[in-house]
């Protein structure tokens, strides 16, 4: 009697064991594949919303250093006044960002093919221009000639016009445009796409 209720225990332990792994076999399975299908559901819609939690990608930071050799006088039919020249020289430190603006992104813009994603962008522009730093030197006063304080302000406008064109022939915008695409294509390469293509709008 004793060898069949443990004969009766033994095979009732082995069904235990084998509904216990076949459970943990179909969990496994099952959890696998809601992991695919989710990550296989990342459709247009999904991705503009992520990429929007971004919106303005700033991806390029150019620095200059600039001397200023400001000089003027008073003149009279273009004649220079003597002892009327005034003048100061400025040590200006300016910085100019260029990005992406990905909030005008559609989902028109996003084009998707199994795990190949295209994306087309606005093309990338000058973010801000900002003077860090400026300090005067050789400061001097004409003859009833004063450097003004809209003397500086005037000078200082005008060299931030000057930055603008300066950004543009050193490539900044160029350069904001191949970090977007680095920056952009690692991160589609993360939630799944195993090509990235991304164009910039004419």
């Amino acid at each position: 009697m004793k060898k069949i209720i443990q004969l009766f225990r033994t095979f009732w332990f082995l069904i235990l064991t084998a509904f216990v792994v076949f459970v943990g076999i179909f969990a496994f399975t099952f959890a696998r594949n809601f992991q695919v299908v989710r990550k296989s559901e990342i459709n247009a819609s999904a991705v503009l919303e992520r990429i929007k939690q971004i919106s303005q990608m700033d991806t390029v930071e150019m620095y200059f250093n600039e001397i200023l050799d400001y000089r003027e006088a008073l003149t009279i039919n273009d004649f220079e006044i003597p002892f009327t020249q005034k003048s100061f020289i400025f040590m200006v430190k300016a910085k100019v960002q260029s990005g992406i603006d990905l909030a005008s992104l559609t989902e028109v813009d996003i084009q998707i093919v199994g795990k190949k994603i295209t994306l087309t962008l606005d093309k990338a522009k000058i973010t801000s221009k900002e003077i860090i730093e400026y300090r005067a030197y050789s400061e001097k006063d004409g003859f009833f000639n004063p450097v003004t304080s809209e003397d500086t302000l005037n000078t200082l406008n005008e060299f931030l016009l000057r930055l603008n064109q300066q950004a543009l022939d050193n490539g900044i915008l160029e350069k904001a445009e191949e970090n977007a695409k680095l920056v952009l294509g690692n991160f589609l390469g993360l939630i799944g796409y195993d090509e990235v293509i991304i164009n910039f709008k004419e």
